[in-house]
């Protein structure tokens, strides 16, 4: 009786998880496992593998800008010691995080971000599944300036955080890459000016999540499963 308790409360554990997306993300950026070196005077940068995920060996976090004067670097978090930060944005330059999605349905993208006074302040997502070309999810992301609060590395702000919802996306279901990207679209700074050369944007606690599929369900089941066997 009590294996086949221990079973069924296994299955109901999975299938609340899968409601609830509480699956461990594919891919995770914190900045504090694999630290980005800083880097002067780079139009791109990384890749940079992710700090943890079911598919963290093989997800990788670049940037890319038109100017060849760009500086990377790694001020405070949104709570943390690190973040992924560079100057001298353009509009169409990007932060761009991949990932595989195999086995894995209902994508989504969290991140927090935050600008300086002559940062820019608008954003949109884009995406693209193998390396195909890129697509553009509805909406702009107003991004705010670090000013009161600011980021450090004490406590997070309760603010700066940002979801994008891709689960309506079935092209981005079970595949080997996706890639997306936190686009500037606008000259617009998270003042209301202008961007600056010497303006820069961050980013930090980047997610990519996705829900199981049936049966990359079962199998985490039946490993949990297994798992309370050996335990008993």
């Amino acid at each position: 009786m009590l294996k086949r308790v221990s079973i069924l409360a296994v299955v109901a554990m999975l299938a609340t998880a899968t409601v609830a997306n509480a699956f461990p993300p594919l891919a995770e950026w914190g900045f504090q496992v694999v630290v980005p070196g800083d880097v002067t005077n780079s139009a791109t940068n990384g890749p940079h593998a992710a700090d943890s995920g079911v598919f963290a060996g093989t997800s990788e976090a670049s940037g890319s800008h038109a100017s060849a004067n760009a500086d990377w670097s790694t001020p405070a978090g949104n709570g943390s010691t690190e973040s992924y930060s560079v100057n001298e944005w353009a509009v169409g330059d990007y932060f761009q995080f991949c990932t595989e999605t195999t086995g894995y349905t209902g994508i989504t993208f969290e991140w927090d971000a935050i600008s300086s006074n002559t940062g820019p302040r608008d954003f949109e997502i884009q995406y693209n599944a193998n390396g195909g070309a890129y697509s553009t999810l509805a909406g702009t992301y107003a991004i705010r300036n670090n000013s009161g609060p600011s980021w450090s590395s004490g406590a997070p702000t309760g603010m700066d955080n940002y979801s994008a919802d891709l689960s309506a996306i079935t092209a981005l279901d079970n595949q080997a890459e996706i890639c997306i990207r936190i686009v500037n679209n606008s000259t617009a700074s998270a003042t209301g000016g202008t961007t600056a050369t010497t303006g820069t944007s961050r980013v930090d606690d980047v997610v990519i999540n996705g829900v199981p599929e049936p049966t990359t369900l079962a199998l985490m089941g039946l490993g949990a499963i297994g798992l309370i066997r050996r335990r008993r």
